[in-house]
């Protein structure tokens, strides 16, 4: 594991870390205390509707479909502590056709495109709990993912994909329509893997994916009790997080970015090209 990549802080807001050539940005302390404790206190008002690994799910908006990787069309209401925090997003517009990662975009207002996040998983981590590397889907869903942490810090690890993420988004559910996080694990290739490191999300802390963090780089939270925080071992305590994603719809449906590699529309070309169609 690598050092982890040091940060741009912004000088007129130091809780604000970028990393400009990945697209990434993490922001300290995006809701408060007494936001959190709410957060938690109404996770476990509501009775769970799915368990993965350890994990427990809740869905608003349009639901994560873990079948098939993609969304449902059933809509659930937004809760008030959900709602009462999107104002504060950081919005982007969605850059279907560009992976480029030289020129970060820039934010932007709800009025400038339907960029605003409709599909919200809601998850409660145990310790010891982690989540498999995985590269999002890139046409299914808008370029900015958001992920809210709370609860206790974790470090996420990133690493650029390889040839192992691009055989796994070929095995089957991982194209066009179908496709989405967390695929079915198989067996590693001899291939050398790219250096990867790990970011530590604070509790209460916003993470941004956009350009290359987004769309070229595989993350995930590896499954362990004890974390090294600052050259000691910390004990990893229960988390919770917030991922947030735009559904893209009918012709937005789609992407052309600058990781061909790992892009399920790719894919669904090839297959295209392979069948004669």
């Amino acid at each position: 594991m690598n050092e982890p990549l040091p940060p741009a802080i912004d000088p007129a807001n130091p809780s604000i870390h970028r990393w400009p050539d990945l697209g990434l940005t993490l922001i300290h302390d995006f809701i408060t205390p007494a936001e959190e404790a709410v957060m938690i206190a109404a996770f476990h008002a509501v009775t769970p509707e799915t368990t993965i690994k350890k994990r427990i799910s809740q869905h608003y908006g349009h639901h994560f479909d873990y079948t098939t990787f993609g969304v449902t069309s059933r809509p659930t209401p937004l809760p008030e502590y959900i709602s009462s925090f999107l104002p504060r997003l950081p919005l982007f517009p969605d850059r279907i056709s560009t992976g480029a990662t030289s020129d970060p975009p820039c934010p932007i207002t709800p009025d400038d495109g339907d960029v605003l996040p409709d599909q919200f998983t809601v998850q409660y981590y145990p310790p010891g709990a982690g989540i498999p590397p995985h590269v999002d889907t890139h046409s299914m869903f808008s370029e900015a993912l958001y992920s809210l942490s709370y609860g206790s810090a974790v470090p996420m690890m990133f690493r650029q994909a390889g040839q192992n993420e691009a055989r796994k988004l070929r095995l089957p559910k991982r194209s066009l329509g179908g496709g989405g996080t967390e695929a079915p694990v198989a067996a590693a290739t001899t291939a050398p893997e790219h250096p990867s490191w790990e970011l530590l999300l604070p509790a209460r802390s916003l993470l941004v994916m956009t350009g290359a963090s987004r769309y070229g780089y595989v993350h995930g939270i590896k499954g362990r009790k004890t974390d090294m925080v600052g050259g000691e071992a910390v004990a990893r305590q229960g988390r919770y997080s917030i991922t947030m994603r735009s559904v893209r719809r009918g012709e937005r449906v789609g992407c052309e970015c600058a990781f061909p590699g790992v892009c399920d529309a790719r894919v669904r070309e090839e297959e295209e090209a392979a069948e004669g169609r």
